[in-house]
């Protein structure tokens, strides 16, 4: 299965990539160290073409109900 783990350098991340490769998935790490940024869609179409599964593990860059509502987008575009 071809995953792609949207904040994938993070904490949280680092280690749910490592264990859903040592399951045998094909995982991407997607953040903006890797030239996908969720805030600005930079990399997220390429990232997201051809893959079964999104995670989404990244952090808020704000908690600012604007922020948080804006973070919400990624979801609306996998749709």
């Amino acid at each position: 299965m071809e995953i792609v783990v949207i904040g994938g350098s993070g904490l949280i991340g680092v280690k749910l990539v490592s264990k859903l490769s040592s399951l045998g998935h094909d995982v991407i790490s997607a953040s903006p160290s890797t030239g996908v940024n969720t805030v600005t869609s930079e990399g997220l179409v390429e990232a997201l073409i051809g893959v079964d599964v999104v995670v989404d593990v990244a952090n808020s860059p704000s908690f600012e109900d604007k922020a948080v509502m804006d973070s919400s987008k990624l979801s609306m575009m996998i749709h």
